[in-house]
C-alpha cells in the first residue's frame, strides 16, 4: 500500500550558506545535470540560488531560481540519461545545442537531452523543471533524436506552460499515492505537446527553410561589398547556427561559394553597364577579390569568357542598339541567374 504522506522533496537555498561557499555548493548539487560556471563578468554581490524539486514517481519536478551562469554538458562521470523540460517563468538563455543555435526567452518551453553537448549562457532565471527518464520517449525514437534544444511553438508551448505552472502549484500538496497518476498525466502532456509540435514543425519545415534561406540571401545581397560578409557574420546576423547555414546552402556548394557567385554576378552586371567606368581591378577589389588573376580565372570558369571580353561584347552590343527581340549577351546572362 502506497503512503499517503507528502512527496519526497529536495531543497537548496544559498541564503543558508556562507557567501564564499554558495556557488561551489550549487555547482555540486547540479553536477548530474550540468557543469556550471559563473559568467566572466560577475557582480560583487554573493551568488544566490534556490531550488525545490519533488520526486513524482520516476519523474523529478520543481522550480529553480538562480543567478546568471554558463552551462555545459555534465562530466561523463556524473552524467544522467534523462530529458529536461524547462518553462522559463523569467529570464532565458542562448547558446549552442550540439551545433544548433538556440535562444530561449521568458515564457518559452524548451527540451534538453542531457546526454548531448551544449554550451549556453543564462541570465538570472526562474524556471519550472521536469526531468524524465529517456525511456518515456522510446515510443518515438525519431523524435528523441531531434528534440535536443527544441523550443515549442507559441501555441503548444503556452498550452504546456499553463499545465506546468499548475503542476508546480500542486506539488507541495500531493501525496505519494497520487504520484503515479500525476506522473503519467505529466508525461503524456509533455509527449503530446512536444511530439505533435515536432510533427507540425516537420510538416512546415520546408517552407520555414525556404523563408530562412530567402532572408539570408537578402542579407547577402545587401552586403556584397562588405569585408565582414563571412559565414560567422551571417550566423550572428541571421540568428542561425553554422550547421544550419551550411545545410541551407548545401546545393550551392556551401555558403562561401554562394557569396562568391553573387559577388561575381554583381561585377558582371557592372561590366554590362556602359555608364560604369571603374576598371575591372577596381570592381574586383570592391567585391572582395584581392587577386586580379584569381578573379579573372573564376570569372572565366563561371561565364565562359574573361571579364575584359565580357565588358567589350556588352558595350559593343549597346552601341549597336540591338532590338529587343535580338539575342544578346545580357539576355543570355539573365538565364544563368542573377
Amino acid at each position: 500500500m502506497q503512503s499517503t504522506g507528502p512527496l519526497p522533496v529536495t531543497q537548496f537555498d544559498s541564503d543558508y550558506l556562507d557567501p564564499a561557499d554558495r556557488f561551489s555548493a550549487w555547482r555540486e548539487s547540479v553536477m548530474p545535470l550540468f557543469d556550471v560556471a559563473l559568467p566572466d563578468r560577475q557582480s560583487g554581490s554573493p551568488f544566490k540560488s534556490q531550488a525545490e524539486m519533488y520526486q513524482l514517481d520516476d519523474i523529478v519536478a520543481g522550480t529553480v531560481f538562480t543567478q546568471a551562469q554558463r552551462f555545459r554538458q555534465a562530466h561523463i562521470s556524473e552524467r544522467t540519461d534523462h530529458i529536461l523540460i524547462q518553462l522559463h517563468l523569467s529570464g532565458g538563455y542562448r547558446g549552442d545545442m550540439d551545433g544548433d543555435n538556440v535562444h530561449v526567452m521568458p515564457g518559452c518551453v524548451s527540451l534538453i537531452d542531457l546526454s548531448r553537448p551544449l554550451k549556453t549562457t543564462a541570465s538570472d532565471t526562474h524556471i519550472a523543471n521536469v526531468v524524465l527518464p529517456r525511456e518515456h520517449f522510446d515510443t518515438h525514437p525519431d523524435f528523441l533524436n531531434n528534440l535536443h534544444g527544441m523550443v515549442l511553438s507559441p501555441g503548444r508551448g503556452a498550452f504546456l506552460a499553463e499545465y506546468l505552472k499548475a503542476l508546480m502549484g500542486r506539488l507541495p500538496h500531493l501525496s505519494q499515492c497520487e504520484a503515479p497518476d500525476v506522473a503519467g498525466v505529466t508525461r503524456d502532456m509533455i509527449l503530446s505537446c512536444a511530439y505533435w509540435d515536432a510533427q507540425a514543425q516537420e510538416r512546415i519545415g520546408p517552407d520555414l527553410k525556404t523563408v530562412a534561406k530567402q532572408r539570408i540571401q537578402q542579407i547577402v545581397e545587401q552586403h556584397l561589398t562588405a569585408p565582414t560578409l563571412t559565414p560567422d557574420w551571417l550566423c550572428r546576423t541571421a540568428g542561425v547556427s553554422r550547421a544550419n547555414l551550411y545545410r541551407l546552402f548545401r546545393n550551392e556548394g556551401g555558403v562561401v561559394r554562394y557569396i562568391q557567385y553573387r559577388r561575381m554576378a554583381a561585377i558582371r552586371r557592372s561590366l554590362e553597364d556602359p555608364r560604369e567606368y571603374r576598371s575591372i581591378h577596381e570592381l574586383a577589389l570592391r567585391y572582395g577579390f584581392d587577386s586580379p588573376p584569381h578573379f579573372s580565372r573564376r570569372f572565366k570558369q563561371l561565364y565562359g569568357m574573361s571579364p575584359r571580353d565580357w565588358r567589350h561584347i556588352a558595350h559593343h552590343q549597346a552601341q549597336l542598339g540591338m532590338s529587343a527581340d535580338t539575342p544578346s549577351l545580357s539576355r543570355w546572362a539573365r538565364q544563368l541567374g542573377r
